[in-house]
């Protein structure tokens, strides 16, 4: 562990130099709770009952590393936000230990502009030298604010994760962000309803194809496309041909139909890194899920694949859907699939519970959200009794036998195979 130098202010005795105390003694000797309190009251600023637990629980854990939750939409602060002037606050009373912190979630505050400069002065940067992860999701941050943060996370050497969904950073914004894709080693960005357009959905295919980008994780979801012609798919397929670190993709509501679903799906035949591919809420009909299915049957290494909220099942389809169950017949990666809110009819669901039927690999299914009848609500009902299965299925919902009848019901707390 490395020896450092630190000046403790005591509020009695002024200064104090302490020499030669590792990260974990310093941390183990500073009462990380009574520090935030004191310095709360010192601003006059209401202390964060999230924060407050996230440093007992350090404290009472031990070790040389802590971590910051602190959501602004947990029923205990959803009326006490963090604003700018609390984080102030915060990093007047972490200034001692930052050197510690792994892990940073202010998401679903108040921060905007000025919080988010705050945050990159006094809790980002070379001090702040074991940090890993920062979310600050639904902050009302603009791109003036991300300007600081994406100016301050460099200079954090051990941040490779970020989370930006839900700012309104718009184009100017989330260029800026793509800058994080090569000056950082980041490994999980994610951008998700920020108004960012096809500039920035271009820029980032651009950037994940350069060799110096170790991305893993990228969350693009909704952007604002106004085009027709789907040329964004192509730049993100040419990227996914070559990449080969990327392995969690989102691009939900990219206004992906038939003839983008199939430049996707043609250069991903080449991409063995990629596992979890999110396509919720496009445009893709039953001739787009004929070139998933092509797909699923080749050698493809997708273990999650969500498409719902898509068109494939629309005014009774069946073509889709058949495409889709045939190829897990031979598909054996395949663990979790969600066609949820796609209007498959009772027709499709019988054909899907038929080829799932003989899938032994797939775990999980998400279903509920469809035009069930008996005939299908009797397929899945002996599947998910099928105990002889290798693997058991788990899904969204239940079923169960009453009256002669089977009731199909939904699953509220229901969680993918991961």
């Amino acid at each position: 562990q490395a020896i450092w130098v630190v000046y403790f202010a005591s509020q009695s005795a002024g200064s104090q130099l302490v020499l030669g105390m590792s990260l974990e003694a310093v941390l183990c000797n500073t009462s990380l709770v009574n520090s935030y309190l004191e310095a709360c009251r010192a601003a006059a600023r209401k202390s964060n009952w999230l924060i407050e637990q996230s440093l007992r629980e350090t404290t009472n854990a031990g070790g040389d590393t802590f971590t910051i939750e602190a959501h602004g939409d947990h029923p205990r602060t959803f009326s006490s936000r963090l604003h700018a002037e609390d984080v102030v606050v915060l990093a007047r009373s972490l200034d001692l230990v930052l050197p510690c912190l792994v892990y940073l979630d202010v998401a679903h505050n108040l921060l905007r502009d000025a919080g988010a400069e705050e945050l990159s002065r006094g809790l980002l940067g070379p001090h702040a030298r074991q940090l890993r992860h920062l979310s600050v999701r639904g902050n009302d941050i603009s791109s003036v604010g991300i300007a600081a943060v994406c100016a301050a996370a460099p200079l954090s050497p051990a941040l490779s994760s970020i989370d930006v969904s839900q700012n309104p950073l718009e184009k100017t914004g989330g260029l800026m962000v793509i800058s994080l894709v090569t000056s950082c080693d980041m490994r999980s960005i994610r951008l998700a309803d920020t108004l960012a357009d096809m500039d920035v959905v271009v820029g980032f295919a651009s950037a994940l194809l350069s060799s110096s980008s170790k991305l893993e994780v990228c969350d693009l979801e909704n952007p604002r496309i106004l085009t027709l012609q789907e040329e964004h798919t192509i730049h993100m397929g040419q990227m996914l041909r070559t990449n080969t670190f990327l392995s969690e993709l989102h691009v939900g509501k990219h206004r992906i139909r038939s003839d983008g679903m199939r430049q996707l799906a043609h250069f991903l035949m080449e991409n063995k890194t990629l596992r979890i591919l999110d396509l919720r809420c496009n445009e893709i009909g039953s001739d787009g899920a004929v070139f998933l299915g092509d797909l699923l049957r080749q050698d493809c290494q997708l273990t999650h694949l969500d498409l719902s909220g898509n068109r494939i099942g629309e005014k009774d389809n069946l073509e889709g859907v058949t495409a889709i169950a045939d190829a897990l017949t031979s598909n054996r990666m395949l663990v979790h699939l969600d066609l949820n809110h796609n209007s498959l009819c009772g027709g499709a669901l019988q054909i899907l519970g038929r080829f799932v039927d003989q899938n032994s690999t797939l775990e999980s299914l998400a279903l509920f959200h469809n035009q069930w009848d008996q005939t299908s609500a009797n397929k899945f009902h002996q599947i998910l009794g099928d105990r002889a299965r290798i693997l058991p299925l788990s899904a969204d919902f239940l079923t169960s036998e009453v009256d002669l009848r089977i009731d199909v019901c939904w699953m509220r707390d229901f969680q993918p195979k991961s």
